[in-house]
């Protein structure tokens, strides 16, 4: 990314973490923190063109991990 970006992605997670705390998972935030994370990661992995090559690499494990949390908490 670059130095003075930040995605919608960035402030999200940073709420989440404020709110949480050391608590923070994918598995206590609520379903609907859930889905919108996965949206920002979304978005972050498949349209930003300002987030780099590597960070969608990361970024797509944490992505590929909130679809399979998100399936196993909504039970799908």
């Amino acid at each position: 990314m670059q130095d003075d970006y930040r995605p919608p992605l960035a402030d999200y997670w940073d709420a989440l973490e404020a709110r949480y705390g050391s608590g923070f998972s994918l598995e206590t935030i609520t379903l609907d923190e859930l889905r919108q994370l996965q949206a920002h990661l979304r978005e972050a992995v498949e349209q930003d063109p300002l987030v780099t090559q590597v960070e969608k690499t990361n970024l797509g494990m944490v992505l590929k991990h909130a679809d399979t949390v998100l399936r196993r908490r909504a039970g799908g």
